[in-house]
């Protein structure tokens, strides 16, 4: 059973109750593909779908563990219930470990009496390592160096109750990915919107589909002797589709599509007019052992295609996990 630490703070005649909960997660995955794991496992309407261009792939397998705790703060006021939550964890690498790096993420929602909830969210991500990459110096030497950046964006989001089991949503989004030496010039801004709708089927079904239009623009003046900009537009769709199949089992099923074009303007720069697609589809059985616990079991596959290169990339990542509510 959930356990919640109350409080209460009493003022004049009116009484303010405050609730805290908390989550653990721990989950073992395995990738047979280390540079895009992390990207693949963020590819989601409720994350970051558009995390940094890899320039290569295919750097290798590994087994990674995942530690994560959220706790989520509840009270009242005179508007209605606000909400304050905060989510750390990480991937951690067990050969590779490179590729190792944490996911801090915040949310603080206030609900209003007419069904509607304002909600700003903080996403910060950093020292994240992508992988080898080359460099070219202004001598025309090409050297290979570890490609690395932190990333993180600001999100404002309201919902709206249309009925009782529908939900709308908006969204828009202001990011950053700040990339370190001799990468600084591939220094990205980025500006998102889109809309989600959340629909309770039935006691046992519910679906959440959205759209995402982003915009990222690149510091790529910062250098004149080679051309490499990352600027792009991105269109995301998604459908996430929860079923109860058995009255402690539950199947979640998931479809992602990504469409990411290219903004180089340079005739010599290798994305000039490419774009990529990417489909991916995830299913996650969750068992519930007691009410506080549940057991995860999960298989993700993906296919992304750039329209320069010939062949498709595909990954796989697999995971089994196990959550704890007190």
């Amino acid at each position: 059973m959930t356990r919640l630490v109350t409080f209460l703070v009493i003022g004049g005649s009116g009484v303010a109750q405050a609730d805290w909960t908390f989550n653990v997660d721990n989950a073992g995955y395995y990738t047979d593909d280390v540079a895009l794991f992390s990207a693949t496992r963020r590819l989601s309407l409720k994350d970051d779908p558009t995390q940094p261009n890899i320039d290569k792939t295919g750097q290798g397998s590994d087994f990674i563990y995942e530690p994560s705790i959220e706790a989520e703060w509840t009270g009242h006021n005179s508007f209605g219930e606000t909400r304050f939550a905060a989510d750390l964890g990480g991937y951690v690498f067990t050969h590779q470990t490179a590729f190792t790096h944490g996911l801090f993420d915040f949310e603080l929602a206030q609900s209003f009496e007419k069904n509607t909830k304002l909600s700003l969210h903080y996403n910060f991500v950093p020292d994240l390592f992508l992988g080898k990459n080359t460099f070219l110096h202004l001598t025309g030497k090409e050297v290979e160096y570890d490609e690395t950046l932190s990333s993180q964006y600001w999100s404002f989001h309201i919902d709206q109750n249309l009925t009782k089991e529908v939900i709308i949503r908006l969204l828009s989004r202001y990011g950053l990915r700040n990339y370190k030496a001799p990468f600084v010039y591939r220094d990205t801004q980025f500006w998102t919107i889109g809309p989600h709708l959340e629909w309770d089927i039935s006691e046992d079904v519910s679906i959440l589909v959205g759209y995402h239009f982003e915009k990222g623009a690149a510091e790529h003046h910062r250098v004149t002797h080679f051309a490499d900009d990352l600027s792009y537009v991105n269109h995301y769709a998604s459908v996430e589709l929860k079923v109860k199949l058995l009255e402690a089992l539950t199947a979640n099923v998931i479809f992602d599509y990504e469409h990411n074009a290219s903004m180089s303007n340079r005739q010599d720069d290798e994305r000039f007019g490419s774009h990529e697609n990417i489909y991916q589809g995830e299913l996650e059985l969750e068992y519930e052992l007691t009410h506080a616990t549940q057991l995860k079991l999960g298989w993700q596959h993906g296919n992304r295609k750039l329209s320069t290169e010939m062949t498709t990339v595909k990954n796989n990542n697999v995971w089994i996990g196990f959550e704890y509510k007190f």
